[in-house]
């Protein structure tokens, strides 16, 4: 090296950031769908690729000529929603001063559909198999000063996956400087042994690591600052990191009288470590953590910090519908909020680590999860799935899984797998032994789970190397399980809507028994119409095209919930909505085809939601006998119409908190009212609507960042003219969305299963009377307009305000 270079580097050494710097770079990438020779090349001509914000899926993208992206012959056919996958280019041009370029460097990918390479100004830095574990390369000595160009070719081979997966860089991208004297940020776990009212013990283990060519005498200061910026807690010590080297140890804390993370109360603390060198700061982290202990056995279940929690549970896909399978990380949150919001406290992520944004969301609003591994270990259920791979990549998948997810309080269980094959089988346990010994040295503060699919005896073998068994659909075996085995706890990690009280009642009255977890919580794409017309007899066939939804979320792909989210709801007592009323479908007059598309023979495994609905517009019916099911937390409920009380009917344990009334139809107001200790507490309305009026809009925000990718959600629904909501497919109508100013339209959906129109074009017909709209923020401040015009009714407007960061 000559003087000159010595000299700019140590002046670049001396530039490095005093903390972590974590740059998102969500912006600015360029994509090209298929494959390109050289696609790697710093100097190839990429100007006139796409310019697209990621996370980011090309599966749910418009084709070149503008049509749709459903194909009735994509490969996948029906597990993907008849979306396809492929290959595609993304890249990157980052540009970085001297300094910059002379730091610490770590490139981290949280998740890239599937089977990635990765370039750096040419150089392939390696390449990354599985689709929904994050991976990093250090790019240390390996960046410029200038220009930089960061490559990608994504490998997505047909069919990958029973669901849609999605294709490309679905999750968030961070490039993170540092100095030579560092912590190791995979190395950071916090734990909490202790966590009473009177007393928390944090526990703290992290590793220093020293990348330059002189010992370092380290001081690490570690301190817990409340949510009101109160250091609460505070150890530091002395280490010395040889040249190249790297020290663990673990910090203990104590704090007093702390506030506990719990489903009911989501307190949150974060973690500032500072790392110190001959006084001055050389690096500094911070993690969000919350205090509290989990504690299963078969006399008092689950409890959490000592108090007894059932579990409360759905399960959960990656994708976000109108935006596919990209993670933004606002999209993630939705899902959560939503449903916290019906009255769920757990989620199972199937069949695949959670996102970050996930489990962030679940801290901060007190959702427990169980983050799940794989759907396929050795032996493959689709010709592509991550089976390929599994001898190869399943200890870096579970290493990253972990040690993504261990500081989450939110993290209840780390799940292996998900009705693998082998499950049963000598192999399949000695593969379920060894994931979960792996799991264990990494993390031995959470039990090991998984989703078991076969009957005993094979099922004991399977579930004696799991601290807690999760079974699909086999509530029916746990009471003559528990006999045998009295000191196994269980749970039932999949379960269908239609048999929820049998379920629950399990759970209620069983303290061996700890939660339930419907399929699904939130409609998805792929495994089209499973919720509608099922599998076939010989468990091959799926919903035709142009089918694409699952359609069995008890939250619609829009986030409306469903009838059955209503009963969910009574059935756990939350007191969100004690009271509903729906009404059963007229026969021969269903809103979609194809409801007995497979001819069934029992037994059979039944996911779709009983065929009732909100609405009391039924056109045609008149004089004809409906019926009404009501669903109240009251132990009375009576039924009036116009007025005229069609009677009462005791309800509870014995009707399973269901009253059903046959009424001849007259268009009016039927009223439920549930009644307490005689006196009237709560009521359901239901009234027929006119024609369309309007189009209302609204949004779940106002304002939002600037800051090129945050989202909001617009839903537009049609009402008649004293604002009573559409729901009758007859009045659906054309709805058109354009928007301007600080923002664009990221995707537009109404949650129609078998609407196979695009996403992007800003045109879909509403479905039982709505549409949703994605609005992503652009990178400048200002108003964002949406304007939306109706098929026939005034065009309306709302304003949304994109603020500076």
């Amino acid at each position: 090296m000559t003087h000159a270079l010595a000299a700019a580097a140590a002046v670049a050494g001396m530039a490095a950031p005093a903390s972590a710097q974590i740059r998102n770079l969500s912006q600015d990438w360029l994509f090209h769908r298929g494959d390109v020779a050289g696609g790697e090349r710093p100097r190839l001509d990429d100007l006139r690729w796409r310019k697209v914000v990621v996370p980011h899926d090309w599966g749910i993208m418009d084709r070149p000529d503008g049509s749709p992206p459903f194909d009735p012959k994509a490969v996948a056919g029906q597990d993907s929603g008849y979306l396809p996958g492929g290959k595609g280019w993304y890249r990157r041009h980052l540009t970085l001063s001297a300094a910059e370029a002379a730091c610490m460097a770590r490139l981290k990918f949280e998740a890239v559909y599937m089977d990635a390479d990765i370039w750096l100004n040419g150089e392939h830095l390696g390449r990354h198999r599985y689709g929904y574990t994050a991976f990093a390369f250090d790019l240390t000595g390996k960046l410029r000063a200038g220009r930089n160009v960061i490559a990608v070719r994504v490998n997505h081979e047909d069919p990958s996956s029973r669901w849609y997966a999605g294709s490309g860089i679905i999750r968030p991208v961070t490039l993170e400087l540092s100095s030579r004297v560092h912590l190791d940020p995979d190395s950071i776990f916090v734990a909490t042994p202790v966590a009473t009212q009177q007393r928390g013990v944090v526990s703290v283990r992290a590793a220093i690591a020293n990348r330059s060519n002189e010992p370092a005498r380290v001081e690490l200061i570690s301190r817990v600052v409340s949510r009101a910026g109160k250091v609460v807690g505070e150890a530091r010590e002395v280490r010395s990191v040889a040249p190249g080297g790297r020290d663990e140890g673990v910090q203990t804390l104590e704090l007093a009288r702390p506030s506990l993370w719990s489903p009911d109360a989501p307190n949150l603390y974060t973690l500032v470590q500072q790392v110190r060198v001959g006084g001055e700061l050389a690096d500094e982290r911070r993690t969000r953590f919350g205090l509290r202990t989990i504690t299963i056995d078969a006399r008092q279940g689950l409890r959490i910090n000592g108090a007894p929690v059932k579990l409360r549970g759905g399960n959960i896909h990656h994708d976000n519908y109108m935006i596919g399978a990209a993670g933004a990380p606002n999209a993630d949150r939705r899902k959560v909020r939503l449903m916290k919001a019906a009255g769920y406290n757990a989620i199972r992520n199937a069949h695949n680590p959670a996102s970050q944004a996930t489990l962030n969301a679940a801290d901060e609003l007190g959702m427990l999860v169980i983050d799940e591994a794989f759907d396929a270990w050795t032996k493959s259920k689709r010709d592509r799935d991550y089976a390929r791979f599994f001898a190869e990549n399943w200890a870096q998948d579970i290493d990253s899984m972990v040690r993504s997810g261990r500081n989450h309080p939110s993290v209840l269980f780390w799940s292996i797998g998900n009705e693998i094959p082998e499950q049963g089988a000598p192999e399949g346990v000695a593969t379920a032994r060894q994931l979960a010994e792996r799991i264990r040295q990494l993390d031995p503060t959470r039990p090991v789970t998984q989703a078991v699919s076969i009957d005993p005896p094979q099922s004991r073998a399977q579930s004696a190397v799991l601290d807690v068994a999760g079974y699909n659909y086999r509530a029916h075996l746990f009471e003559e399980e528990h006999k045998r085995l009295p000191e196994q706890v269980m749970y039932t990690s999949e379960s269908v809507s239609k048999d929820a009280f049998s379920y629950w009642r399990t759970v209620e009255t069983n303290p061996w028994v700890i939660g339930d977890f419907v399929w699904t919580a939130v409609d998805y794409l792929g495994e089209s119409g499973i919720g509608w017309m099922g599998y076939s007899q010989d468990w091959q066939k799926l919903g035709p095209y142009p089918w694409h939804l699952a359609y069995c979320g008890e939250i619609d792909a829009t986030g409306r919930k469903r009838p059955a989210a209503y009963y969910r709801q009574i059935l756990w007592k939350t007191g969100i909505d004690p009271i509903a009323a729906f009404v059963r479908q007229p026969a021969g007059t269903e809103d979609l085809p194809d409801r007995f598309f497979f001819p069934i023979k029992p037994p059979h495994l039944d996911w779709s939601l009983e065929d009732v609905h909100p609405s009391w517009s039924w056109a045609g019916q008149e004089k004809k006998p409906l019926e009404v099911v009501v669903y109240s937390e009251f132990p009375e409920v009576e039924l009036t119409l116009n007025g005229k009380s069609l009677g009462r009917k005791a309800v509870g344990l014995a009707t399973r908190y269901q009253a059903l009334f046959t009424v001849p139809y007259e268009a009016g107001e039927l009223v439920a009212i549930g009644y307490r200790e005689g006196r009237p507490a709560g009521r359901w309305t239901l009234r027929t609507a006119g024609d369309a009026a309007r189009a209302d809009l609204s949004s779940d925000r106002r304002q939002l960042p600037a800051d090129g990718e945050a989202l909001a959600y617009v839903a537009i629904e049609l009402k008649d003219a004293a604002g009573t909501p559409l729901y009758a497919r007859a009045g659906d109508r054309r709805v058109r969305v354009r928007v301007s100013g600080a923002g664009t339209l990221a995707g537009i959906g109404n949650g129609d299963p078998r609407d196979a129109a695009s996403f992007q074009s800003g045109e879909r017909s509403t479905f039982h009377g709505r549409v949703f709209a994605a609005i992503r923020a652009g990178n400048k401040p200002g108003p964002i307009v949406i304007e939306v015009e109706a098929d026939g009714l005034p065009s309306r407007q709302i304003r949304l305000n994109a603020v500076r960061p």
